[in-house]
């Protein structure tokens, strides 16, 4: 693990810069400029440094008893975790297995394992997936530094635009706005993603260099948790300025992880390489769940926000 790196004034200053001019002015002329346009592919599968800082919980929910899983849990509902007359979503989290060739979409169960769901196209690398609140499943194609709106049934796709960014991973944002949010962690910022036009804005600059990354928002802190795998950190994020909070270091080395909170209750999950752990908040530590079974490593996980039958009676 090494020493964590704040970054400097100027630095952020440079951040903010460098985002208007790529806002501004990057050329898009190598970007598709087909909107909305279906395109169909693959079949259904059959089967300088500071000192770290101090590291701080998050207020009421380090005194949250832990569930079975090990994550903190403060939904206040029963054993389940839900409040009464809550649905229960699908046990699962979704990732995409870029070592396979095609790459496909692969459901994880919350106890390990996976199944394969389609497909992908070979032309495309989601290198990010995330469930918006209404169901639709948006994708970071890093082939084209693009937002896609992909079909979890059969891995169709629908180009959204590009973001004028760099590789950005997603997150939702809070319940009552319909962007996303994503980290660029060419820029160290947060930025907002428009889903209409793919257009990411940088909100503010994170405060720490970060290298490969994982976002999830949580509801029950109305703020993204974030992973960071150079200096094995767990952060959240200042919806408002972009500023990021050191939490607690990992209690695992992590090298290029996904990060998911479920909404059944509220459970921090994270994925590296091959294995999904169960992380706790209230103070960093993480737990091996199982092997997820892919041919690539996990990198990206959504848990779904409404029921989605191809995948909830795999």
């Amino acid at each position: 693990m090494r020493t964590l790196a704040r970054l400097s004034p100027c630095s952020l200053l440079l951040v903010i810069a460098c985002n208007g001019g790529q806002g501004d002015g990057e050329s898009t002329d190598a970007m598709p400029t087909t909107m909305g346009t279906a395109v169909v592919t693959g079949t259904t599968a059959a089967v300088s440094t500071t000192d770290a800082p101090t590291t701080t919980g998050l207020g009421s929910t380090t005194a949250a008893p832990e569930s079975s899983t090990g994550v903190a849990d403060s939904s206040g509902g029963d054993e389940s975790g839900t409040t009464e007359g809550e649905i229960l979503l699908g046990p699962w989290l979704l990732t995409v297995d870029n070592g396979s060739n095609p790459p496909r979409l692969m459901r994880v169960g919350l106890d390990g394992g996976s199944t394969p769901i389609c497909s992908l196209a070979a032309t495309v690398d989601y290198t990010s997936v995330i469930f918006a609140r209404d169901g639709t499943l948006y994708g970071h194609n890093a082939a084209a530094n693009r937002i896609d709106v992909v079909d979890p049934c059969n891995c169709s796709f629908q180009i959204v635009g590009p973001t004028s960014l760099g590789s950005v991973v997603l997150s939702l944002g809070p319940a009552d706005d319909d962007d996303l949010l994503a980290i660029d962690t060419d820029l160290d910022a947060l930025a907002r993603v428009d889903v209409g036009t793919g257009l990411a804005t940088a909100v503010g600059a994170l405060g720490f260099f970060f290298g490969p990354s994982s976002i999830a928002w949580s509801d029950l802190i109305v703020q993204p948790y974030v992973v960071e795998g150079d200096n094995d950190f767990l952060y959240s994020v200042a919806v408002a300025t972009g500023e990021s909070m050191a939490l607690w270091p990992l209690s695992i080395d992590v090298t290029s992880p996904g990060l998911a909170v479920h909404p059944n209750d509220n459970g921090l999950y994270l994925c590296d390489g091959d294995m999904l752990y169960t992380v706790d908040p209230s103070n960093g530590m993480t737990l091996p769940v199982g092997s997820i079974g892919l041919e690539g490593s996990c990198q990206t996980l959504s848990p779904p926000q409404t029921a989605v039958d191809c995948i909830d009676r795999l």
